[in-house]
């Protein structure tokens, strides 16, 4: 008997999922097939596709299985009624298949909970793109969602990606199913799942009491920090003025989604104005002057910073390939009473000059899985019970962010789906109570999607918020166009300068790239 335990991470997202806050991700993909001319891509080409791929990963045909009572962490076991229909589905869009109505119908997939009698993941094909703009009419999209459990982004980013090919190739389709053996997975008898929690449960509490005793300095702060806010909370109340918003609230079921595609030269442009900085810098930078736009049309800015938790990929190479979770928090100040472009981005690259290599760094600060790791499996759950309580443990921790993002980054170089060009994708993240906006920062070829997603409550104008993106990313863009063009006079001043001095006027240096349209 082969079985699989999940651990203390991934048991955390099961514990936190309820209706009003589910724990999935999703990812979006966008295809242009236009150059398929008569012969475009079917739902039953992608349908074979994914079945003759699916083994690759045990985790799409295996299930959840939980203790009784919560008393240790789930298991993972194969899942005896596994119907691949129930997971992959096709919907289409109603005229005329804009990119408000594909909007729409994201946020209303994003909203509803994962069945958790089944393998936690569906497909949906999404036909009828016909007036989205950067699209040619009868494009078409994958929306993925997998619960966090099973994998974080960046897996599951790897895992849809391995669909793809470097090459139009419009045969794929035809190619043979995969078999990857592996063993069968059960659960223990309930009688042993009892036993092997209290025996889990003890040797937890005693590696979390010696753990605690080589981290007391670490755990005082975080203990001191926590106890500060609280009772700052009580002498202040929860206003903008102590730092918190609208996101800061707890969540309701319903959930939006907006967002678009940006030059991706446009923000390696902006990170080179500072040194050191990176093309994550300029993405919070942005994206912290987007949600100060958007407080500020609402009069909801105070006068303190914003704040971003910054997701994190901290799996090493030789473990790409695994399920599970790998992700650490990091907390950044978006310095947003800056509204200097090149000041804030410097502002933010000085705080956190760890970024440009933050792939090979597990760090420290915030780190969710040092939280956790040896709590016993009832404390896990009791907690995650009472997460979206404004005075839970997880409420005040992750209220320590305005806003949340994750980057995901994409080949640079062109995928094909069934010979279906990829145009651009991107993510949309699950919400936390205390945390309730999150953006995603996708790179791929030539372009960075910037797309958000929040609780309809807390913004039911999203359109709002992404004009406040696009805003900022045209503030942005005329402030590069200024940067690269002399002052006036200034070209007069230099020639006048090199005939005084009897030398010929040197040749003026090239621009370091053409200018972007808007």
């Amino acid at each position: 008997m082969s079985m699989y335990q999940v651990d203390s991470e991934d048991a955390n997202f099961l514990f936190l999922e309820k209706a009003e806050s589910p724990t999935h991700i999703s990812l979006l993909y966008l295809y242009d097939q236009s150059s398929l001319g008569k012969a475009p891509v079917r739902f039953k080409h992608i349908r074979e596709h994914i079945s003759n791929r699916i083994n690759a990963a045990p985790v799409f045909s295996q299930k959840i299985q939980r203790t009784p009572g919560d008393i240790d962490y789930p298991y993972w076991v194969d899942d005896e009624r596994f119907d691949l229909d129930f997971h992959v589905r096709h919907l289409a869009l109603p005229k005329p298949g804009d990119w408000r109505q594909f909007c729409i119908l994201v946020s209303r997939l994003h909203s509803r909970p994962l069945d958790m009698s089944r393998p936690l993941w569906e497909l949906y094909v999404i036909e009828g793109l016909d007036k989205v703009e950067g699209l040619p009419p009868d494009s078409f999209a994958i929306y993925f969602k997998v619960h966090h459990c099973a994998m974080d982004e960046f897996t599951a980013q790897e895992l849809l990606q391995s669909l793809h090919s470097t090459t139009p190739d419009t045969h794929q389709h035809e190619s043979t199913r995969q078999h990857i053996a592996h063993l069968p997975a059960t659960a223990p008898p309930r009688a042993e799942m009892l036993l092997r929690g209290l025996f889990n449960n003890s040797v937890r509490s005693l590696r979390l009491l010696l753990q605690s005793a080589s981290n007391l300095k670490t755990l005082s702060k975080i203990v001191t920090r926590l106890s500060i806010h609280a009772a700052q909370s009580v002498v202040e109340g929860d206003s903008a003025d102590n730092g918190g918003t609208r996101f800061n609230q707890p969540l309701t079921q319903a959930r939006v989604f907006e967002g678009s595609f940006y030059p991706r030269k446009l923000f390696e442009d902006y990170a080179g104005l500072v040194v050191d900085a990176t093309v994550t810098h300029a993405i919070l930078s942005v994206c912290g002057e987007a949600m100060r736009l958007y407080l500020e049309r609402h009069g909801e800015l105070g006068d303190n910073s914003l704040n971003a938790l910054l997701e994190v990929n901290v799996r090493n190479a030789g473990a790409h390939a695994l399920v599970g979770n790998r992700i650490a928090i990091n907390q950044i100040e978006l310095h947003t009473p800056i509204i200097y472009p090149e000041g804030r981005l410097q502002a933010i690259c000085a705080a956190n000059r760890e970024l440009h290599s933050i792939e090979d760094a597990e760090l420290t600060s915030f780190r969710l899985r040092s939280l956790y790791e040896n709590l016993p499996a009832p404390l896990l759950a009791w907690l995650g019970r009472n997460a979206n309580s404004e005075n839970s443990l997880n409420h005040r921790v992750l209220e320590g962010g305005n806003l949340g993002m994750a980057e995901l980054r994409g080949p640079n170089e062109d995928l094909f789906l069934l010979g279906a060009r990829l145009s651009g994708f991107t993510s949309i993240l699950p919400l936390y109570s205390g945390c309730g906006l999150m953006f995603a920062a996708s790179t791929y070829c030539d372009t960075i999607g910037l797309t958000f997603t929040s609780d309809r409550n807390m913004m039911p104008d999203p359109e709002i918020m992404r004009q406040c993106l696009d805003q900022a990313v045209d503030q942005l863009q005329a402030y590069l166009k200024k940067r690269k063009r002399p002052a006036p006079g200034e070209t007069a001043k230099k020639s006048a300068a090199a005939k005084a001095r009897g030398r010929k006027k040197p040749p003026a240096k090239a621009n370091r790239g053409k200018s972007l349209a808007a």
